[in-house]
């Protein structure tokens, strides 16, 4: 009966069960009482009851208005009690649900707070919740750093709006609680030495000043002796060591360890003062600027110092070149890199969404990626040549247009080559370089086979003009003669006014492949002059007949 009626009577009626449920015992001596006056059985009474809670309930039904359950549900995802220090962020959340069957608008709005150093919005501050949708609202909450230490209750109202029907209105109201930690002037006022010890000096530094005064004095004392006596004393230790990274290592550090140790004493020794909490977050602020500055440029200079410095020693080492180009490589990715990390640390320490900046510079990094995509193609290309290694720094290669260049540089973008023969500095695109036909001439070794072509007139003796050509590309003396490598004479053709031969000849070194040839050449001419044989030249034999055999 109670759960019928809920439904007929919404929220009150819910109440209204709930009075009868409590007022039930009452009811039911109520009813004893008079049946008992009455003479009348109690096992009678049940009905009778039955009947008058009846009547009674569709009494105060009908005097009371009808009311349908909210129309939004809002359920609670979150802790809503949180603690957090000052200037730091945080976020309450709930959920909400349309679960009818008209389109509803939410409205969210917060009491403002009590402290203007605390600021409040909703990530939206109107929903449009379609039948059956849920969706998620949150209460982003932003304070000062220099603010005391307070605790703040927010009251959220969510009026939802019937889309079709503007006058149907219902509100739903939340609570937040949040306490608000003090992280600037925590210390001040209270009389403390280094914020620790209980001042206990006479006069006139027993006050608060003075023990401002004397820890400042005593943090520039202990900065003073880490760089005079203990970096002096360590220093004198590692000189004991073989290696020279803990030197290295003392050299950078000693600047930055002295600047932060005075840094941090100073900002100790403000807090102890009852200055200006505005004041005070301003050289914290500072400080931890400085703080990270000194953290980039001692990054940076071990990274340039120790890292490179080892790494130019291991690649002096090496026999390939991928390491020497990827060594300055790294040393201009280093100079952008760590620096662009600290500016990140200063704009997420100053309040910035990083992820905002960080979704920037992907998206910048795709637009870059297509504008320069033949800058990366010749990138890549030329990671590839230095880890492949299909030649070096002082081949020779022999390119696709027949032209013979040595190696000069393999760059990240191009491959510089010199021709020789022009005199000129050709400079190839890495992608041009891993995509074409290229010939590498001192592969596998620097010997080089040659193939020189002789004609001979028709009606020379082949048996002679093939043992000269063979005994005399073996006493030249840059030519090989071993088993391995024999001079091959071979009667290649019929030529239309001469005799073809073709004489394979192996060359000790790539270098004399123009030498050679020449000096083959004159032997050959000379030696067929004293042979007696016939080197011809290109000609064309033209008979006339006389008018008599023109007539027959």
């Amino acid at each position: 009966m109670v759960f019928a009626f809920y439904l007929a009577g919404g929220s009150d009626g819910l109440r209204l069960s709930f009075f009868m449920c409590s007022h039930m015992p009452a009811l039911e001596a109520l009813g004893e009482h008079s049946m008992a006056a009455q003479g009348k059985p109690l096992r009678k009474s049940v009905p009778v009851l039955l009947v008058l809670s009846t009547i009674v309930m569709l009494v105060l039904i009908s005097a009371s208005p009808a009311q349908s359950a909210a129309p939004v549900n809002v359920f609670s995802v979150d802790n809503y009690y949180k603690v957090t220090d000052a200037g730091s962020r945080a976020e309450f959340k709930w959920v909400l649900f349309n679960n009818v069957t008209s389109p509803y608008l939410i409205k969210a709005s917060v009491a403002p707070s009590v402290s203007g150093d605390i600021s409040e919005e909703f990530s939206s501050n109107f929903i449009t919740l379609d039948p059956n949708q849920s969706t998620t609202i949150t209460l982003v909450v932003n304070s000062q750093k220099s603010m005391a230490t307070i605790n703040v209750t927010f009251i959220i109202t969510l009026q939802a709006s019937k889309m079709n029907d503007p006058s149907q209105v219902t509100e739903v109201n939340e609570t937040a609680s949040l306490l608000i930690k003090s992280v600037v002037g925590q210390l001040a006022g209270q009389n403390k030495l280094f914020g620790i010890w209980d001042n206990r000096l006479p006069s006139p530094l027993d006050g608060n000043p003075g023990a401002f005064a004397v820890t400042l004095a005593g943090w520039i004392v202990i900065a003073l002796a880490v760089a005079f006596v203990i970096d002096p004393l360590v220093h004198f230790a590692t000189r004991k060591t073989e290696t020279m990274l803990d030197d290295m290592l003392l050299e950078i550090l000693r600047g930055p360890m002295f600047v932060f140790i005075i840094a941090y004493g100073v900002v100790n020794s403000v807090e102890i003062m009852t200055f200006d909490r505005d004041l005070v977050a301003n050289i914290e602020y500072i400080y931890h600027v400085a703080v990270i500055m000194l953290i980039v440029w001692a990054a940076y200079k071990i990274y340039k110092n120790i890292v490179l410095y080892y790494a130019k020693e291991y690649a002096s080492k090496t026999d390939t070149d991928i390491d020497d180009v990827l060594v300055p490589l790294l040393e201009k990715i280093g100079m952008i890199i760590i620096p662009l990390l600290g500016l990140v640390a200063v704009l997420n320490m100053m309040g910035y969404d990083i992820t905002v900046l960080l979704a920037g510079v992907g998206f910048l990094g795709i637009v870059i990626g297509f504008a320069a995509q033949s800058t990366l193609s010749n990138f890549f290309a030329g990671m590839q040549l230095l880890a492949t290694r299909p030649f070096k720094t002082g081949d020779l290669l022999q390119l696709d247009n027949g032209d013979i260049c040595e190696v000069k540089h393999i760059g990240m973008r191009a491959t510089e080559l010199y021709n020789p023969d022009t005199n000129e500095l050709v400079i190839i695109p890495n992608d041009d370089v891993a995509n074409k036909k290229i010939i590498n001439l001192m592969e596998p070794d620097v010997k080089l086979k040659l193939v020189i072509k002789i004609d001979v007139a028709y009606g020379s003796d082949v048996e002679k003009v093939m043992r000269t050509l063979k005994e005399t590309g073996e006493a030249h003396p840059n030519v090989l003669k071993d088993p391995e490598h024999p001079v091959v004479v071979r009667f290649s053709d019929f030529g239309e006014s001469a005799l073809n031969f073709k004489v394979f000849i192996w060359i000790d070194d790539v270098a004399n492949r123009y030498k050679v040839p020449s000096d083959y050449r004159q032997a050959i001419d000379r030696r067929f002059r004293e042979e007696g044989i016939e080197i011809p030249f290109p000609q064309t034999v033209v008979h006339f007949k006389d008018e008599t055999e023109r007539k027959n």
